[in-house]
């Protein structure tokens, strides 16, 4: 089976730390593939969905994105992959508050110079259970209702990669359980690569993913829904 992307051998390092953030990591996601990184916070997990998402390079090492080194990508080679392939979810949702939640979940498109096709908002809404909201202002719902209209705006391109950033992070523990079973089902049905960055041990067994744990630069696979 082909690969959404590959991480070879792939170093990276901040001046300011006195050691590798990642070391020589190695990771391969294939399409329809459910991972979860766990690690503690300043582990590197948001530096390693950077690095899957082009949002960074690697100081050594490869990033295979079909067949191709996008190491060696211009910017703007990059941007154009991230558009087309790339859906992101924030720990702070990011949503615009003077936007209403439909035009926050069609916003990556029209930032695109793209016109949102009609009603992709509205089903997409209808997907995460806020189709009723559509009209209503992020700071009138609460923040499991926030992280819901992220999670529909990363999708709102097809994208064939979503990374998710510690999205549990800003929620009480049932709205979390929430959104890891939302991630779940909405996976399973359009079928985009999903990798999931956080600390919480408990996000795993619900996404029923591959678990590794990153720690001192190194990603060491765990077993699937975090029994290994």
């Amino acid at each position: 089976m082909s690969k959404i992307v590959e991480l070879h051998d792939v170093w990276k390092s901040y001046p300011q730390l006195p050691n590798p953030v990642l070391s020589g990591l190695n990771l391969q996601i294939a399409p329809g593939e459910r991972i979860v990184i766990l690690g503690a916070s300043g582990s590197g997990k948001t530096t390693l969905l950077h690095l899957l998402g082009l949002l960074l390079k690697g100081d050594q090492g490869q990033v295979f994105l079909a067949g191709s080194d996008a190491q060696t990508w211009s910017e703007q080679q990059r941007a154009s992959w991230r558009r087309a392939n790339l859906g992101y979810v924030y720990q702070d949702f990011g949503l615009i508050p003077e936007l209403t939640l439909e035009e926050n979940v069609e916003l990556p498109l029209r930032i695109a110079g793209l016109k949102p096709p009609k009603g992709v908002a509205l089903e997409l809404l209808a997907e995460v259970g806020l189709a009723s909201r559509r009209k209503s202002f992020p700071s009138e719902v609460s923040g499991g209702e926030s992280q819901r209209v992220a999670i529909a705006r990363a999708l709102v391109g097809q994208p064939s990669l979503v990374l998710a950033d510690e999205p549990t992070g800003n929620l009480q523990r049932g709205q979390g359980e929430e959104i890891a079973l939302l991630f779940s089902k909405l996976q399973a049905e359009l079928g985009f690569s999903l990798v999931v960055a956080t600390h919480n041990e408990e996000i795993a067994p619900l996404l029923e993913a591959q678990v590794f744990r990153l720690s001192s630069g190194s990603l060491d696979f765990q077993g699937n829904g975090g029994k290994g």
